[in-house]
């Protein structure tokens, strides 16, 4: 019998192993799929940066090099998603001689499926002009009234977590950074409930308000009053963090940018 080096076979046969498994990714590569040109065009988010050609720091360059592939990769990501969404929006298809602004809202949620039509839900108030504020998640919803009717609702089960009015004027009421606390703007001040619709705190340092607004991540409610002042609070400590006098008089429209934290107002002027 001749010998056999079992060494020199192992590795043999662990180098054709190898080369198989190469070989294979070769021919994979080969049938990657392609997403159409029109789909790219709409997820793109322009030529991208350039200049990092011009940069004498190889640090910096292959940092803008990183982050041009990573948006290149998202484009594709986002155009291939599109290709698996084969549902169509929906719409309404008049009859002839009909207009669609006279389909009530009971039509609709007759001819929809049973899973839109159990979101349906109506509420009669008559304590309005109302004020509504949902949860960052879209579960818990707030609403409160001009003539003081204040009233949180669980918007996925129906239920009522509390209702109570408070006898005074409302201008608005956000809710704070869980679903178990919720700010009032009232007559004179901010009041702070819970849930239950106890009263925890009254905030005299926020007066005559009549717009808020929450920032999550800082922890701050933000809020503007009838002599153009806003204000910064931070709830977890209870103290205001800064202060700045518009200018502008009475300023009754508010909104943050929730991708930057700036706060944007607007004014008579």
């Amino acid at each position: 019998m001749a010998g056999v080096d079992l060494n020199q076979s192992y590795i043999s046969g662990h180098q054709s192993k190898k080369n198989k498994l190469v070989s294979t990714r070769k021919k994979t590569k080969k049938f990657d799929l392609t997403v159409p040109k029109r789909l790219l065009e709409k997820y793109s988010r322009g030529n991208g940066i350039r200049k990092y050609l011009l940069l004498g720091s190889t640090e910096h360059k292959k940092k803008l090099i990183r982050k041009e592939k990573i948006i290149q990769w998202s484009e594709k990501q986002a155009a291939r998603s599109e290709i698996l969404l084969t549902e169509q929006a929906g719409y309404l298809v008049p009859d002839e001689g009909e207009d669609t602004k006279h389909c009530s809202q009971k039509e609709i949620a007759k001819h929809v499926d049973i899973t839109s039509a159990t979101k349906h839900f109506s509420l009669d108030l008559s304590f309005g002009p109302y004020r509504i504020d949902y949860t960052r998640n879209g579960r818990h919803l707030l609403i409160g009234g001009r003539k003081g009717h204040i009233a949180a609702i669980d918007w996925l089960t129906k239920n009522l977590h509390c209702e109570i009015n408070v006898m005074e004027e409302v201008y608005d009421l956000q809710w704070l950074h869980i679903e178990t606390m919720f700010a009032v703007a009232q007559k004179n001040w901010v009041f702070i409930y819970d849930n239950q619709g106890v009263e925890l705190h009254c905030l005299k340092q926020l007066n005559k308000v009549l717009q808020m607004t929450f920032l999550p991540h800082h922890f701050l409610l933000s809020t503007v009053n009838e002599d153009g002042w806003i204000k910064w609070l931070d709830i977890s400590i209870g103290k205001l963090i800064s202060e700045f006098h518009s200018k502008c008089g009475r300023i009754a429209v508010m909104s943050q940018n929730p991708y930057n934290a700036v706060v944007c107002l607007g004014h008579s002027k």
